[in-house]
């Protein structure tokens, strides 16, 4: 049953629970948990909204238990209470798990991003019956622990999955069909897509501050991601191939990729061909230790790789004009030391004088899976049903 604007909001009958509210209350709570608790008054002038409207809306999203009350606060502007808004975090949990070959990690977030639950475990073979068999199992797990999963993402690299064999990637061992015979046998929502997305959605929100809704992501590894973020949306595109920069030219000099292009993101600052770069290396590891110890030809294969990410950066801030650019994956261990080959690649071709906000981030293997987890948090609150 789908609750009208002035009528209360509709549970699920699926053991999540999760309601079904009506577009215009799901924007409202929306608004309220990502600003961590707002005014009536606030809502509705950020939604448009009446004071009456906003009224029944506040108790429809009070009698679906997803907010509450919160006193009153003092405005500074203009010396009146306004009614708080806050929400209930701990009422639903999300599950993500982060895909890799010869590894499984999940981990269970709460509204407020926060994770309480987590597993990992190494899997022997790899295919979407393994992966199905323990999403399973961690749900009864999960379940039996006190938490309300609300919904389910599977996330990892739809280019190549790590230790996995050429060209094996998600939708290979997870496809569509697989997916939606998932989402049947559990009763949730469950999304499976590429982990640079799931980052994506993870940084975007809540980390963009007030004024901010635009943001692009770049994870630099053996294959290259890119996540970009307008208007608060993550762009995925007509035919979900948005962000395909890995080929575009970074120098023009630079060496050659296995698909023919020359001095291309790849083939400037992937790790294979980094590693590949360096005679006898064997890891990106290697050629850092050869650098450090004053090796000439990896501190200069370092420095283009540097100089690549920041042709990209600079290309891409022409392109979408972010308010904020994260690098990620194996980016912080070539940038270490090497900000000044970084701002030189991303001037020649980026003019303006103030760039944006760039933030160069680590992640290890269980914050790839709480972003899978803040995707399927973010993807049920964008597309609850109405």
């Amino acid at each position: 049953m789908t609750s009208t604007p002035d009528g209360p909001a509709a549970r699920s009958e699926a053991d999540s629970g999760w309601p079904q509210l009506h577009p215009t209350t799901q924007a409202a709570y929306n608004r309220i948990l990502w600003n961590g608790g707002l005014s009536k008054s606030e809502v509705a002038k950020k939604l448009g909204l009446s004071r009456t409207r906003m009224t029944t809306i506040a108790r429809d999203l009070m009698a679906a238990g997803l907010i509450i009350e919160g006193g009153r606060e003092q405005r500074a502007g203009t010396g009146r209470p306004a009614d708080m808004l806050l929400a209930k975090t701990d009422l639903f949990h999300f599950l993500g798990v982060h895909v890799r070959a010869s590894e499984l990690v999940v981990a269970g977030i709460d509204l407020a991003n926060k994770v309480v639950w987590e597993r990992r475990r190494h899997v022997d073979e790899f295919g979407s019956s393994v992966i199905g068999a323990h999403c399973r199992n961690w749900l009864d797990e999960a379940k039996a622990s006190g938490l309300r999963v609300a919904a389910l993402a599977v996330c990892g690299s739809t280019e190549r999955i790590d230790g996995a064999a050429e060209g094996v990637g998600l939708h290979t061992v997870a496809p569509e069909a697989m997916r939606s015979a998932w989402e049947e046998e559990f009763g949730i929502p469950v999304w499976v897509e590429d982990d640079v997305v799931a980052l994506t959605a993870f940084e975007q929100w809540p980390r963009l501050t007030e004024g901010q809704d635009s943001m692009a992501l770049i994870s630099l590894g053996r294959e290259i991601g890119f996540g970009l973020v307008a208007d608060r949306k993550i762009i995925l595109g007509a035919h979900r191939r948005a962000g395909r920069f890995s080929h575009v030219q970074v120098a023009s000099d630079g060496a050659w990729c296995l698909l023919g292009h020359r001095g291309c993101l790849w083939a400037e600052s992937s790790t294979t061909s980094i590693v590949n770069g360096v005679a006898g290396a064997r890891t990106l590891g290697d050629v850092i230790e050869r650098a450090a110890a004053g090796e000439r030809p990896a501190r200069e294969r370092l420095a283009r790789a540097a100089r690549g990410i920041g042709a990209a950066t600079g290309h891409i801030l022409n392109l979408l004009d972010p308010d904020k650019v994260i690098l990620t994956g194996d980016s912080p261990l070539i940038l270490d030391s090497r900000a000044e080959d970084f701002e030189e690649g991303m001037r020649t071709v980026y003019t303006v004088p103030e760039p944006p906000v760039i933030e160069v981030t680590v992640f290890d293997f269980l914050e790839w899976a709480r972003a899978a987890a803040g995707l399927a948090l973010y993807r049920r609150l964008a597309e609850s049903p109405s």
